[in-house]
């Protein structure tokens, strides 16, 4: 716990640091407040508080009494002829935590005059903060982004045609992905790296209950057999703890039970499917009571159950646990198949390189993308973090078969696999359904009801499905 406690207020110190350098934050302008920086990157007051001291000491701050931290009237970067790249990137990242320091420390050796200024911008209001930004101007060259954050970017003529300037890198990425992120015919972002949702399982648990590892045919009915199985109250005390599913409400992971039962939301004639989808999630959660169901928090989509040993089984991706990974998991997860439906699909997530028409060095980022997409950097990459490279002759050369095609990776090909954006064609829907379904996850909303309520967002709400 300390080490992970010193890991946070270290990155925080990390990130403020670089806002002032950058100059994100200007000489002599305030820092947010001790309780605002506490709310904003959910941590706790004693590590916002050594994140402080950090730059106390380095001179990069200065406390005035009764009024807030400011950054020192003093502070200067040294002018020099260098020049500089300037990265914003989304936050919280597992990629940029985990890959960047990779592909930054392969950059700087080939490109040693080149300062690249990573400047890590909290997910909430993204775009917002990133306008307001170059309004002050301070400009990006590269924009990191979530495949959703793509799908909400406006207007997307802003940003540059990716496909020129890497023309040669793009044939070895998945097709799939690449016209996901395509509109009208130009290439408005390119992924780097990406994953199917899948479902993961703690062999551990299942070994330690007795009970099967579920097998390549397994049905649904079979799954809430397993999971009624690993539901257990471990110290006797009446309350369970220890459950055999962890299911979070994110619009990021439940369409995929959905996608199996053949509920495609850009066509008519969906509500019998989808409703009983959403039976079968109601049922899971407070007639089989197997599930542990997580309300995600800003900074994550799951629950820490999965990753701590306390639920068996989650819907989860290649990055976040690789994430996990990274902060010490104590067991390896193994991927079955989902058992969810009739119909082979799921979600895709991707992390993706956007670069603004406005950008101070186009070309620079066009040479730092032409970079990240060596096949050597990916090699690299890829082998130490155990991320998905967007290349597909990478992922062939360090993983095997049966693994990627658990993953719905077959050679150069992503089956059945769909992007959040492609699953709704308008941005602000997904954010409407998300808040829509506050009692139906409370229990307090059956199917039906919940579907007659959603007329005014789905159009084929209305119509009963057979």
């Amino acid at each position: 716990m300390r080490r992970q406690s010193e890991f946070r207020y270290s990155k925080l110190a990390a990130i403020l640091r670089e806002q002032i350098y950058s100059g994100f934050i200007k000489p002599g302008e305030f820092l947010m407040s001790e309780n605002e920086l506490c709310r904003y990157y959910q941590l706790s007051r004693s590590s916002v508080r050594k994140s402080l001291d950090e730059l106390l000491k380095e001179g990069l701050i200065v406390k005035r009494a009764g009024q807030g931290t400011i950054v020192s009237p003093d502070f200067k970067v040294d002018d020099s002829h260098r020049k500089v790249l300037r990265i914003f990137a989304t936050t919280p990242s597992h990629y940029i935590d985990t890959c960047m320091p990779l592909i930054l420390e392969e950059f700087a050796a080939a490109h040693p005059n080149v300062d690249v200024k990573l400047l890590n911008i909290s997910h909430l209001n993204f775009w917002d903060t990133v306008r307001s930004s170059g309004e002050m101007g301070l400009q990006p060259d590269l924009v990191f982004v979530t495949d959703r954050q793509f799908h909400d970017a406006e207007p997307l003529e802003d940003f540059i045609d990716l496909s020129e300037p890497l023309g040669d890198e793009l044939r070895g990425i998945y097709p799939q992905m690449v016209s996901a992120f395509t509109q009208n015919g130009k290439l408005k972002a390119v992924p780097v790296t990406f994953s199917t949702v899948y479902l993961a399982y703690n062999p551990d648990l299942f070994a330690q209950f007795g009970v099967a590892e579920p097998s390549p045919g397994w049905t649904f009915d079979a799954f809430v057999d397993t999971a009624a199985k690993l539901t257990r109250d471990t110290d006797g005390d009446g309350i369970v703890d220890r459950y055999g599913f962890s299911l979070s409400t994110s619009i990021s992971r439940w369409p995929v039970i959905a996608l199996q039962n053949k509920v495609d939301f850009r066509q008519s004639q969906f509500t019998g499917p989808f409703i009983k989808t959403l039976v079968d999630i109601r049922d899971l959660i407070y007639r089989h009571r197997v599930v542990t169901l997580y309300q995600p928090n800003r900074y994550r989509i799951n629950s820490d159950a999965f990753m701590k040993g306390k639920a068996a089984m989650v819907l989860t991706t290649a990055i976040e646990v690789a994430g996990w990974r990274n902060e010490g998991m104590a067991f390896e997860p193994k991927i079955a198949p989902l058992p969810f439906g009739e119909t082979k699909a799921t979600l895709l997530v991707s992390n993706a390189f956007m670069v603004p028409k406005n950008a101070n060095e186009p070309e620079l980022a066009s040479l730092f993308l032409k970079h990240v997409f060596r096949r050597d950097v990916q090699m690299r990459v890829t082998e130490k973090t155990r991320f998905l490279s967007a290349l597909h002759d990478v992922n062939s050369s360090l993983w095997e078969r049966p693994y990627l095609e658990s993953l719905n990776i077959v050679r150069d090909r992503i089956e059945s696999g769909c992007y959040l954006h492609e699953m709704f064609s308008d941005a602000q829907l997904t954010e409407e359904l998300d808040s829509e379904l506050e009692l139906y996850w409370a229990g307090l909303e059956n199917a039906d009801e919940l579907v007659a309520r959603l007329g005014h967002l789905l159009p084929d709400a209305h119509h009963k499905g057979e």
